[in-house]
């Protein structure tokens, strides 16, 4: 299951919605392989859902919730949600970051994929890795005037 986040304009959320356009057809802005659960547990403490802002950075909650669409959940933020992520990774201390990240309670919790026997510097720096492509991803929208859909493949 991989992560991904499509750019988009009204029109094109219009487009999809009508069945006009199929998800699958649209190019992929950003795919972030499966550590999305993983960025999500770390940012908000859950597995699917979390406060915003930071919980918009893996948009998985009913507020988001557009339905779905070409077969697929998908899940929308509005250029203002877009730049409140944005805005909130930009202001994220690295130390907190740290304190925040917690690979044995992802264990215990199930967190996907994570599994016994992982390194937690390298599962750690995945993340901060993954993070910082949202971050840029997110930057470049808010910048745009443009939303997110967000959905799991």
């Amino acid at each position: 299951m991989s992560g991904r986040y499509l750019v988009v304009t009204d029109e094109l959320i219009e487009s999809i919605k009508s069945g006009e356009i199929s998800v699958h057809d649209c190019s992929v802005d950003l795919d972030i392989d499966k550590t999305w659960q993983m960025l999500q547990f770390t940012l908000t403490g859950n597995l699917a859902e979390g406060e915003p802002p930071l919980g918009y950075v893996v948009p998985m909650s009913g507020e988001q919730y557009l339905g779905n669409y070409s077969d697929m959940d998908l899940f929308l933020l509005s250029n203002e949600q877009v730049l409140e992520a944005y805005m909130a990774l930009e202001q994220l201390d690295p130390d907190e970051l740290k304190a925040r990240f917690d690979l044995d309670q992802m264990i215990t919790e199930g967190v996907y994929p994570v599994m016994e026997g992982w390194d937690a510097d390298e599962t750690f720096t995945e993340i901060v890795q993954t993070m910082n492509d949202v971050q840029a991803l997110y930057q470049a929208t808010a910048a745009a005037g443009n939303g997110i859909v967000f959905y799991i493949f």
